[in-house]
């Protein structure tokens, strides 16, 4: 028997992805101004530490701090949503 292979994305795994943006969305929303802004800049917009520091008007240093702590914060209120639709 032929088995079918095909490069197209399983549903499951379509949905997974979407849920993961949308819990990553959520909370983006849910973190503070100022981390939120530094890891969209470095994260999704691609910019550089200097020019990140050069928008913000604070130092690369101050950059570096923000985008460290706003991943981590990032990653634990991904890592909560994903525990708790488990425990549902």
């Amino acid at each position: 028997a032929e088995t079918l292979e095909s490069d197209a994305v399983s549903p499951e795994a379509e949905a997974l992805v979407r849920e993961r943006s949308r819990r990553i969305e959520l909370g983006l929303g849910e973190m503070k101004k100022d981390f939120r802004i530094a890891v969209i800049l470095r994260d999704i917009e691609g910019l550089s530490y200097e020019e990140i520091a050069y928008v913000t008007e604070v130092s690369v240093g101050t950059v570096k701090s923000r985008i460290a702590r706003g991943r981590e914060m990032l990653r634990e209120i991904v890592q909560s949503g994903e525990r708790e639709s488990v425990q549902l």
